[in-house]
C-alpha cells in the first residue's frame, strides 16, 4: 500500500511539472515535413517490475494502544505463549493479575515469533481476555480479525462478546457467517434464541428441542420456554453464559441476584449497567419511599461476605457509591481503616486518603491497631503512587518485635519496600531477617524471569508473571513471590502492574 501510493505521488507529481519543464527545454521549431518522415525515436523498455511478498498475517495485530506498545512481543517466546495464554481462560486469577492479562492480551502488538498466523492461539487470546473481563475489546478486536466465519472456536468468543455487550443481531449474524461446526451445542442454542428474535416461533420451538437432546441447560430451556409463550414464567435469571444473559435481559428480570455466579464480563456489565428503572406506578397508587441512606454496617457486612480477593474487590466496587456517601457525611465510622481499604481496593484514593486524614491520633488508636494503620499508610503511599521510605518504619518495628502482629507486619514492609525501594541501611538490616514463607516459585523460574527482564523481553515478564500468579489463585500469589514478581516487573518497565500487585498484597494483610 506505501509502494503503491508512492508510486501514485510521483506520476501524479509528473504530470504537473511536465509541461513547464518542456517548455523550458525543447528545442527550436523544426520544418513540419522533416519532421513527419524523421523515424519515431525508440521507445525506452520498461522497467523491471520488482516482485514484493505480501506480509503475513499477524493476528496479534488486532487489538488497541495500552501504554504497552506495538512492540511488547518483541524478543518474546512463542512457545511460551502457546504454553501459557491458553491457560488464563480456565485458571482463577487475582484482580492485580487479572489487570495485567487484560492489558497484555488486548495490546495491538507484532505477535512473539511466529504466532502472527496461529488461529488457534488467537482463538485462545480472545476467549482469555474474556475470561477476564473484558468484552469490548474482545469484539473490537475480533472485528478486525479475518477467518471468523471458518473457525468455530472464534466465532462463538466473538458471539459472546456481541451478546454481553447487548448486540445480540451481531451474535446472530455470526452465526449465520458461520461455515463450520455449526451443529454445536452453542450455536443450536443461539439459534433458536435468533429465530425468536426473527419471529420465527415454531422453528425455535424445534431447534430448543434438538438442543434439550444435545444436552442443553435447564436455565436455557426455561428462558427460552418463557420467551415462547407469554404465560410461562421464566424463573429467575441466569448469567451463567452470554445467551442465558441476553435471554434474561430481554425477559426484564432482576439481574442482581444471578450476579454472584456471573462470568466476570457480563458482571462487569451488568455493574456497569446501573440500577434498573422501577416499575411505573399503578393508578392511585403511593409513591415508593426512597431507600434509606447507606449504612457503614451494610457496608462491612457486604464486604466482609467475600472470601477471596477478587470477591472483595467485587464487593468493594458494588459499595463504591455508599462508601463515597458515607465518606462525604463525614460521620464517625466505627471500621474506618476496613472502609478505607474497601475505598483503595475499587480504585477510589481520595476517599481513602480522606478517611485517612480525619483520625486523629486518639481516634486512630481507639479504631485500629499500630499494624492495621502502618499497613494503611503503605497501602496509601503505593496507591498514590508516592512511596516515602520512612513508611517502613513503623512496619520494621512491628516485625522486629515478639507480637501477634509479627508475620503479618513483615509481610507489608516487604511487600512495600519491594515496590518503593527502601534500600536505607536500617531497611536492608531489617529485610534480611524477615520470614516471608515459602513460595510457588522455582529458581529456574525467576532466573528466567530476571533474563527476561534484563533482555528485554516484556512479554515474557509478563506470562512468566500471569504463570506464578496461577499457582496462587484468587489469592494472588504467596509474599515471597509476590515482592520477587514486583521488582521484576519494576525492571522490565511495568510499574504499573508492580504497583498493582504491590497495593492487592497491603490489601490483602488488612484485617477485615
Amino acid at each position: 500500500m506505501i509502494r503503491r501510493s508512492a508510486i501514485a505521488a510521483l506520476m501524479a507529481g509528473a504530470a504537473l511539472i511536465g509541461p513547464f519543464a518542456l517548455a523550458q527545454d525543447a528545442p527550436p521549431p523544426q520544418d513540419t515535413a522533416a519532421a513527419q518522415a524523421a523515424p519515431p525515436p525508440p521507445s525506452p523498455s520498461p522497467a523491471p517490475v520488482e516482485a514484493q511478498a505480501i506480509p503475513t498475517l499477524d493476528l496479534f495485530s488486532s487489538g488497541r494502544d495500552t501504554g504497552l506498545g506495538a512492540d511488547l512481543w518483541k524478543g518474546s517466546s512463542a512457545a511460551l505463549a502457546r504454553g501459557v495464554i491458553p491457560t488464563l481462560a480456565d485458571k482463577p486469577l487475582s484482580p492485580a493479575a487479572v489487570a495485567l492479562a487484560r492489558r497484555v492480551l488486548a495490546t495491538a502488538a507484532t505477535a512473539p515469533g511466529d504466532a502472527g498466523a496461529d488461529t488457534g492461539l488467537a482463538a485462545a487470546r480472545a476467549r482469555a481476555l474474556l475470561a477476564m473481563g473484558d468484552a469490548a475489546d474482545v469484539g473490537a478486536i475480533l472485528d478486525r480479525t479475518p477467518g471468523i466465519a471458518g473457525d468455530a472456536g472464534l466465532s462463538q468468543v466473538a458471539a459472546e462478546a456481541a451478546l454481553i455487550t447487548d448486540q445480540p443481531d451481531k451474535a446472530c449474524q455470526i452465526g449465520d457467517q458461520l461455515t463450520a461446526g455449526r451443529d454445536g451445542l452453542y450455536w443450536l442454542r443461539l439459534r433458536g434464541y435468533c429465530q425468536v428474535r426473527q419471529g420465527k416461533g415454531p422453528q425455535a420451538q424445534l431447534t430448543v428441542s434438538i438442543a434439550e437432546q444435545s444436552g442443553a441447560d435447564a436455565d436455557y430451556t426455561r428462558l427460552m420456554g418463557g420467551l415462547l409463550d407469554s404465560h410461562a414464567g421464566p424463573g429467575p435469571a441466569s448469567l451463567s453464559d452470554g445467551i442465558n444473559y441476553a435471554l434474561s435481559h430481554q425477559l426484564m428480570l432482576d439481574l442482581k441476584p444471578a450476579l454472584a455466579s456471573a462470568p466476570l464480563a457480563i458482571a462487569e456489565h451488568v455493574r456497569a449497567m446501573g440500577p434498573s428503572a422501577p416499575p411505573p406506578l399503578a393508578p392511585g397508587a403511593a409513591p415508593v419511599p426512597p431507600p434509606p441512606p447507606p449504612s457503614e454496617a451494610d457496608v462491612l457486612a457486604a464486604l466482609r461476605a467475600a472470601k477471596s480477593e477478587g470477591e472483595f474487590v467485587a464487593a468493594a466496587r458494588g459499595q463504591a457509591d455508599a462508601i463515597a456517601s458515607l465518606v462525604q457525611a463525614k460521620g464517625p465510622l466505627t471500621a474506618p481503616v476496613q472502609i478505607a481499604t474497601a475505598a483503595l481496593a475499587e480504585g477510589d484514593v481520595a476517599s481513602a486518603q480522606a478517611i485517612r486524614a480525619s483520625l486523629t491520633p486518639d481516634a486512630a488508636a481507639a479504631a485500629a491497631s499500630k499494624t492495621d494503620l502502618a499497613i494503611l499508610d503503605a497501602a496509601l503511599a503505593i496507591a498514590a503512587d508516592k512511596p516515602d521510605p520512612a513508611v517502613f518504619d513503623p512496619l520494621a518495628a512491628i516485625g522486629a518485635a515478639d507480637g501477634a502482629d509479627k508475620a503479618r507486619a513483615q509481610a507489608a514492609a516487604a511487600i512495600y519496600a519491594a515496590y518503593a525501594g527502601a534500600a536505607t541501611p536500617g531497611a536492608r538490616a531489617a529485610l534480611a531477617g524477615f520470614d516471608l514463607g515459602q513460595g510457588v516459585g522455582t529458581g529456574s523460574l525467576f532466573l528466567a524471569l530476571d533474563l527476561a527482564a534484563q533482555a528485554p523481553a516484556r512479554g515474557d515478564v509478563a506470562l512468566l508473571t500471569l504463570q506464578l500468579a496461577e499457582a496462587g489463585g484468587a489469592a494472588g500469589p504467596a509474599v515471597a513471590d509476590r515482592v520477587w514478581l514486583e521488582r521484576v516487573l519494576l525492571r522490565a518497565g511495568l510499574g504499573v502492574d508492580a504497583r498493582g500487585f504491590a497495593l492487592e498484597g497491603l490489601i490483602a494483610l488488612q484485617t477485615r
